[in-house]
């Protein structure tokens, strides 16, 4: 029972931090495009379909690597932001040597989640620079 409740309160706050992430990455265009396929493929590992993360990983560190100081709103350009935009971009990189090496499925996924935490705390620092 305690895994179900687990598993309901996560699902909760997934759609809370969705639905803030949508909202904070219109006034971002790159890193809206970004999330597009982060938020894509990461629901997807949730239901346990690695596939669109192993056929967008190369795109996503495309993606990632197109995040740059120049392309983001002037209100966010703050110390912790920046490390943990580079932290983002770091994880994409290690999701996508992770598929390109065709590692077990289970460290992908780990990877994927960790990267997933990362794109949410960028999302809840920028929604405190607002």
């Amino acid at each position: 029972m305690k895994f179900f409740k687990s598993l309901f309160a996560s699902a909760n706050v997934f759609a809370l931090n969705s639905a803030s992430a949508k909202s904070f990455t219109e006034g971002w265009p790159q890193i809206k495009s970004y999330y597009d396929i982060l938020s894509k493929t990461f629901s997807a590992s949730e239901k346990g379909n690695l596939k669109e993360i192993k056929s967008s990983s190369g795109i996503l560190a495309v993606k990632a690597e197109e995040l740059s100081i120049e392309g983001m709103p002037a209100e966010y350009r703050n110390p912790k932001i920046l490390e943990t935009l580079l932290n983002l971009k770091k994880q994409t990189k290690v999701v996508n040597y992770l598929v390109q090496e065709n590692v077990m499925d289970s460290e992908i996924r780990l990877a994927l989640t960790r990267l997933n935490e990362i794109f949410h705390q960028i999302v809840e620092l920028c929604l405190s620079e607002d």
